[in-house]
């Protein structure tokens, strides 16, 4: 059995795997809602706070572990330490109080592990893979079965809520600022070598999957992380203004704790179909845990 522990911007997560013939089998997600994006201070650090509360998490899920038959297990975080201030204070206190070191993957590294983790579950060879996270945004460009280019963006579901968003669910006004903020970063990104994206969108994360569930609860589909057509994407964020009545019951049944972060994270997945052409999107289950647990199996350093 193996743990990985993944600090993100809006959830902390552990996940506990079995690995049989070098196949990943989950066998416990439990996450807590830290929101660690809400506690940067104007000085764009983690504050007291918010360092406590990743502690208080952190702690919690190693009392879980004393009670499971762990091998190894592994710690990352991603845009929630990478892009702050004060990144290495955080690890201190992390190793100081919990005594687990924390590896801050880079963006590209996390766009890698997200394609590695989630390509063994999807039947495609060739498309966008795209990560829409609490903090930062990844993009990555594969064809032929290989990683072509990765690109991390500094725009996230939680991050652009709380830069935009004043109430629960965005106004129409704060969802089109997201979407112009979102193109806006968007607009100079472009990959080498004449290499473009496929008509194929894959999700991978917590918003493309709520997305999935949303679009299933409002069009009465069973498609899971089959997907939907791109052009889906444009008429559930109309409904804000059209049907509010219809979208917030669907998102309340479908992604509860995404509530406030769902909109904001499905604005983005929407200006990187426009922007790149997609037609199609499908999800993935897996994605950088198991990218990244794969990767350290190979010859990573544990915590123990």
């Amino acid at each position: 059995m193996y743990a990985v522990i993944d600090i993100g911007s809006n959830t902390i997560r552990l996940v506990l795997y079995r690995v049989v013939d070098g196949e990943i089998h989950q066998m416990l997600n439990s996450k807590a809602a830290a929101g660690l994006v809400g506690y940067i201070d104007e000085k764009n650090c983690l504050s007291a706070k918010g360092i406590r509360k990743a502690v208080t998490v952190l702690n919690r899920f190693l009392q879980t572990l004393k009670s499971v038959e762990v091998e190894h297990f592994f710690a990352f975080a991603t845009a929630s330490l990478r892009n702050i201030n004060n990144t290495e204070e955080v690890l201190d206190a992390l190793w100081a109080e919990c005594g687990v070191r924390v590896r801050v993957l880079t963006g590209d590294e996390e766009a890698v592990f997200d394609y590695f983790g989630a390509i063994k579950s999807l039947a495609v060879s060739d498309g966008l893979m795209v990560d829409v996270g609490g903090g930062s945004t990844e993009l990555v460009l594969f064809a032929r079965g290989e990683v072509v280019a990765t690109r991390s963006l500094p725009m996230g579901s939680l991050s652009l809520y709380t830069a935009y968003v004043h109430g629960i669910v965005p106004t129409k006004k704060e969802l089109d600022q997201i979407a112009e903020h979102a193109a806006r970063l968007l607009r100079p990104v472009d990959f080498p070598g004449g290499e473009q994206p496929t008509a194929v969108l894959c999700g991978v994360g917590g918003t493309a999957r709520a997305s999935c569930q949303l679009s299933d609860e409002l069009f009465d589909e069973t498609s899971g992380y089959g997907g939907y057509p791109c052009r889906r994407m444009k008429k559930i964020l109309k409904l804000v203004k059209s049907d509010r009545g219809k979208l917030v019951p669907a998102m309340i049944k479908a992604a509860p704790d995404r509530l406030h972060t769902l909109l904001p994270g499905l604005a983005v997945l929407q200006a990187v179909a426009e922007r790149y052409g997609c037609r199609q999107f499908t999800a993935s289950p897996y994605g950088v845990r198991e990218g990244y647990l794969l990767y350290m199996l190979e010859g990573g350093e544990a915590n123990g």
